[in-house]
């Protein structure tokens, strides 16, 4: 069966969603899914991630293919919780380098296995994702609402 091409708009009400609603979502959960693109490849995994404030840290093997992807292209999504992220990624060295200390305690404390796992490996590397926008399906009264929320500079 064959689909058509048609692109379908639907409109939809929108409103705000805070920073503190955003914060508290990447706090609670462990784990987000990270998309990446580059030569028409798109990607996604699974990644244990922490946060301050806006800022989304993970780490991962230099040598990987979404470092590969990430350093071709710096935008990425994610999705975490209810909530759909785009950002742009860069690198911060290190996951035990002492720039990296902040994250090194919080990676500690949020994933113990996987900071024992991996964090002491040469290739590893921190990248911080700062958030540009954050979108979330919301039903008030049975009917569909988009919260939505540009965080450029936060």
């Amino acid at each position: 069966m064959e689909c058509e091409g048609r692109a379908i708009h639907l409109k939809f009400e929108t409103c705000q969603i805070g920073a503190a609603e955003v914060i508290g979502v990447l706090k609670k959960e462990k784990v987000l899914t990270l998309a990446t693109c580059a030569d028409n490849r798109v990607t996604i995994r699974p990644m244990s991630h922490i946060n301050v404030g806006l800022d989304i840290y993970f780490q991962t093997g230099y040598d990987s293919l979404k470092m590969d992807q990430i350093a071709a292209n710096p935008r990425v999504a994610l999705c975490v919780g209810d909530l759909e992220i785009e950002g742009t990624a860069t690198t911060c060295g290190h996951p035990l380098a002492e720039q990296n200390a902040f994250f090194a305690q919080a990676y500690q404390e949020k994933h113990p296995s996987s900071f024992e796992r991996y964090s002491a490996y040469e290739d590893e590397i921190v990248v911080r994702v700062k958030i540009h926008l954050v979108r979330q399906w919301r039903y008030i009264d049975g009917k569909p609402l988009i919260a939505e929320s540009e965080f450029i500079g936060a």
